[in-house]
């Protein structure tokens, strides 16, 4: 996943969307890690990973453009750390300007970072609702990396123990 395959006319099949202040991030890296894996599962298309962090705001709101790269993807990966027991309030900014059933007929999976445990249910009680109001299946589980299990596994380790635990999921998604 890289900026060169961003030009016009790139109709990615998975777009991560990553709702992290900090550049380059431990979400980043684990939302972009599941990217790619779900991308070499659906064909040659890279997967592309937008660090919201990293753009600027027009008007309180992120380019239309932004929306652009969304349209085509079958699958839409929303990736936050836990913030204040719910997702970002950058991520929030990016989700309430997609467009009414923006996400209709495409895969959602919700990824955050946890601290503690007790923040592990905030993907399925805060984000997955985002992504179903836009339209999304979420047919697969949430994605919550402790921070611990971060550090001890690395992303690399939570990318391959989520893709093999969610394949049944994951199967439904057309090539």
């Amino acid at each position: 996943m890289n900026q060169t395959s961003l030009h016009p006319g790139f109709n990615p099949n998975v777009v991560a969307i990553v709702g992290n202040q900090r550049p380059d991030s431990r979400t980043l890296r684990l939302a972009s890690g599941i990217a790619d894996g779900l991308a070499a599962q659906l064909g040659d298309t890279p997967a592309v990973a937008i660090d919201l962090v990293n753009l600027p705001l027009e008007e309180g709101s992120f380019s239309p453009e932004l929306n652009e790269l969304v349209r085509p993807a079958q699958v839409v990966i929303a990736a936050s750390p836990t913030v204040m027991g719910s997702y970002s309030g950058l991520l929030k900014l990016f989700l309430d300007g997609l467009p009414e059933a923006a996400l209709l007929e495409k895969t959602g999976i919700p990824l955050m970072i946890a601290r503690q445990a007790r923040h592990a249910m905030a993907a399925d009680v805060h984000l997955r609702p985002a992504l179903l109001e836009l339209g999304a299946t979420c047919s697969t589980p949430s994605l919550v990396a402790l921070e611990a299990e971060l550090a001890s596994l690395g992303a690399e380790g939570l990318v391959t123990a989520w893709l093999e635990r969610s394949g049944n999921w994951l199967a439904g998604i057309p090539a």
